[in-house]
């Protein structure tokens, strides 16, 4: 056997591990003067280490070692992948029998006692690598033949020249004979059918003479079924012969089948709507019909017919696929060919074909002719797409659309699941003012908007992440890869800068921001919609603080909105729970310090957070709409209160807020006369305080209600006066008969002449238009004391009474009553 160079050349390596450098040393010189490459170890743990690195030819192991000795080293080379066949050679000066037993339990592939015998050690190494080199090219061999006999999928059987069953294979589909183990030894005609046992041994002699394969084919029926087999006997030996017997019932049906068709294939070649080819494999030609040419824009002379006619017309991406298709197809292992490709038109463009085909064999099982059919799928493979750009992609944007979005978002959790380190981001985008520029140039311009940021923000992320559109004018970025949160923040600057260059819109300049939520994936994100729904919420975070920024989401905002979810949840029972109650605040003769009227203030008795303020609820029962039936609660629990009052002599006016919605409803006219009509109590008892900035910024849809409201003969009272931009050029608009001076002015009067003087001006402006006004939120006495010297005569605030329960109300209601009763001069102060 001639060298192996991998073995004796310079690139075979010999591990030697050793802890006295003295052995090290000599084994080294040793193995170098005959050729190999020396690694060297100093204790067992170095070994296994260089072991695992440079997978050295052969290793040679002292047997006591520090850390791990030469046992525990060569059973841990055999549990890695690549030492199960490595020679070990283990040195040891122990010559006893049970160390040597040991040994060869380890693993070692021989030993070598100490001292070492240095000239022969090359040899000895040289010796065992041949050896397993021997070993591992027979196990080879051993594998490749049983492969062999494995992948052929007939029934094989070992006859002798007698007629008797020496060995057998059972076939892996073909199990009409169901032989078993005990019919070794037995005579073939008791186990075949008699036809086929008698075929094999007639023709012994004549494939022992010529060393040939002799076919031939059967029928029979077995339980009822009709088979052909095929059975091709060759020799295996002296007095042996080899039978391989295949099920070729199908084939053979196809093939009569096919026959059978040649007529009406003729006819149908004529007058199909479909193309047609008929491939003879002999000759390498296809004839292609008339209609198959013209399906392309030829003519019947404009294609030839060699297979290259219509290869080199198939698009170069489906080429291989189609080949691929058709040689599984020949070879037997698809039961017929069909493929969907494109082909080039004479026009220059591609066409959608669905070729599909058939195998014709001989009785050897040769193909020799195939035939098929194609149509052109073109219209139906552009509905196709279309259908999928529709189902995942937007069709104004071009864009991923949400559903695509989520299932890349998807594979990107599974992939943080799966390799624990991967780490990615979801930047949740709306644009701010969006709905102006709607309303005011139009959707065909709000539309050009949206795809001009598709087209900004995209040409910005790399190819690896995802860009799609949320709905709307929110937009969603899958950022993969994120090596720190640093990262994702510069993105989001980055696409916050592209909004300071203006989106020209037809010939216009539109400036917009976007505000933007960031959700960077971690443990806790164990679906791809809790990443979207934190973004959101951090987004809209963004929104609240300031527009055109951008918020990190943290656990603390889930929270928050988890609590104001349950806020609103229990918000919806509480009228139905009556929940609800009322506490009134006094309105002060600021002079002598007497009640003039009341202001309404609702609070929530909640069942587990104790009585909730109304700036914690008044807002969310704004924006879900529950503000409107609770406000219709506050009147009628107001008038009803004001009639109890009334039946105890007492009249008194009452304030109550207004909110926008309310405003908004052309009903609240109709609902508070009906209310008044129940309860009995006059419109003079009621002020309806309404907000300046609520009628100013929509006075085309409260217009009409204010007029129905002051036809009621109920007071109006604009509430917050001073913090409207266009105050004075709505109010001689506006049917009001008081003001309230917002409290923000009074909390600077003291330290700022400005607000001072506004405050002065307000009341000089109300005596003109003769009108009542409160100054709202006094809170000091040197803001008490500024107000009676500008001459202000109405009050509110902390510093004169806080707002208290309707038992309180009533008691000082009843003694501003009874005060009264006795004259204007005993009225007393509260």
């Amino acid at each position: 056997m001639a060298d192996n160079p991998k073995f004796h050349g310079p690139s075979a390596t010999v591990l030697v591990a050793d802890d006295d450098a003295t052995v090290r040393l000599l084994a080294a010189k040793a193995l170098q003067n005959a050729g190999f490459e020396v690694l060297e170890a100093q204790d067992g743990r170095e070994a296994i280490a260089l072991f695992d690195q440079s997978l050295p030819d052969i290793v040679m192991l002292d047997v006591m070692m520090p850390v791990a000795d030469g046992f525990e080293v060569c059973a841990e080379i055999r549990r890695h992948p690549h030492g199960n066949l490595t020679p070990i050679l283990m040195a040891t000066g122990l010559d006893d029998f049970e160390s040597i037993q040991r040994a060869y339990d380890a693993g070692a592939t021989d030993f070598v006692t100490k001292p070492i015998n240095w000239l022969i050690l090359g040899h000895r190494v040289r010796y065992m690598l041949r050896a397993s080199e021997s070993i591992d090219a027979l196990q080879r061999s051993e594998a490749k033949n049983r492969a062999l006999l494995n992948a052929v999928p007939d029934l094989m059987l070992r006859v002798s020249r007698t007629g008797k069953l020496l060995e057998f294979k059972e076939a892996k589909t073909f199990r009409a004979f169901a032989l078993k183990q005990e019919d070794v030894g037995g005579a073939i005609s008791e186990i075949l059918p008699i036809e086929m046992a008698h075929e094999i041994t007639r023709s012994f002699d004549k494939v022992a003479e010529t060393g040939g394969i002799h076919v031939s084919e059967h029928r029979f029926v077995e339980t009822g079924t009709p088979h052909i087999c095929e059975v091709r006997i060759g020799p295996s030996g002296v007095d042996e012969a080899l039978a391989i017997v295949r099920d070729i019932t199908q084939r053979k049906a196809a093939e009569k089948a096919l026959r059978d068709s040649e007529e009406r294939y003729a006819l149908a070649s004529q007058g199909a709507n479909d193309g047609l080819w008929d491939w003879d494999l002999k000759t390498n030609e296809i004839h292609f019909s008339l209609r198959w040419k013209g399906m392309l824009g030829y003519m019947e002379t404009d294609i030839g017919n060699a297979p290259e006619d219509w290869f080199n017309r198939v698009h170069p991406d489906d080429l291989d696929r189609v080949k691929l298709e058709l040689n599984a197809h020949m070879n037997g292992v698809s039961p017929h060919f069909e493929s969907e490709h494109r082909l080039l038109h004479r026009d220059g463009s591609y066409r959608w074909m669905l070729s599909r085909g058939l195998v014709v064999r001989d009785s050897e099982g040769t193909a020799y002719r195939m035939a098929g059919s194609q149509t052109d799928i073109t219209e139906r493979k552009n509905l196709s797409e279309q259908l999928l750009r529709d189902a995942f992609f937007d069709s104004l944007t071009k864009l991923p659309n949400r559903a695509l979005f989520m299932d890349r978002l998807g594979h990107a959790v599974a992939r943080g699941k799966r390799l624990g380190e991967h780490r990615f981001a979801v930047l949740f985008l709306d644009l701010d003012r969006f709905k102006l520029i709607n309303d005011s140039l139009g959707h065909l311009m709000g539309d050009e908007l949206l795809v001009g940021v598709a087209d900004r923000i995209g040409r910005l992320i790399r190819p690896g992440d995802t860009l799609a559109r949320w709905g709307g004018d929110e937009f969603v970025v899958l950022i993969e890869d994120v090596r720190d949160v640093a990262c994702t923040t510069m993105v989001a600057e980055r696409i916050q800068n592209l909004f300071r260059t203006p989106f020209a819109l037809d010939g216009r300049e539109v400036f917009t921001t976007a505000s933007i939520g960031i959700a960077v994936s971690s443990g806790q994100h164990g679906r791809p919609e809790e990443l979207v729904r934190d973004a959101d919420i951090a987004m809209y975070r963004a929104k609240a603080e300031e527009r055109g920024s951008w918020v990190m989401f943290d656990p603390s905002m889930h929270e928050s909105t988890i609590e104001l979810l349950e806020l609103e949840n229990d918000l919806r029972r509480a009228l139905e729970r009556h929940e609800f109650r009322m506490f009134y605040q006094p309105i002060v003769h600021l002079e002598t310090g007497t009640l003039a009227s009341l202001e309404a203030l609702i609070r929530w008795a909640h069942p587990t957070r104790g009585l909730v303020p109304p700036t914690s609820f008044i807002p969310i029962a704004e924006e879900n709409g529950l503000i409107v039936p609770i406000g219709e609660w506050v009147l009628r629990d107001v008038c009803r209160q004001i009639r109890v009052w009334k039946d105890d002599g007492a009249d008194i006016r009452v304030a109550i807020n207004l909110s926008i919605r309310q405003l908004k409803d052309r009903h609240l006219a109709a609902v508070l006369s009906q209310i008044l009509a129940e309860t009995g109590v006059s419109p003079e008892s009621l002020d309806l305080e309404i907000t300046e900035s609520a009628v100013i910024n929509n006075w085309e849809a409260v217009g009409a209600s204010l007029s129905d409201l002051q036809a009621i003969g109920v007071h109006l009272c604009l509430d917050d006066f001073g913090t409207g931009y266009s105050s004075l050029s709505y109010l001689h608009r506006l049917p009001v008969t008081k003001l309230k001076i917002d409290r923000s002015f009074l909390e600077k009067m003291a330290s700022s002449e400005e607000h001072s003087g506004i405050v002065q001006t307000i009341l000089d402006l109300a005596r003109r238009l003769k009108m009542d006004v409160v100054a709202e939120g006094i809170e000091t006495e040197g803001q008490l004391a500024q107000l009676k010297q500008m001459n202000c005569k109405l009050g509110q605030g902390y510093l004169l009474a806080r707002p208290m329960d309707e038992d309180a109300a009533t008691s000082l209601v009843r003694r501003r009553h009874q005060s009264a009763a006795l004259g204007p001069a005993r009225e007393k102060a509260l």
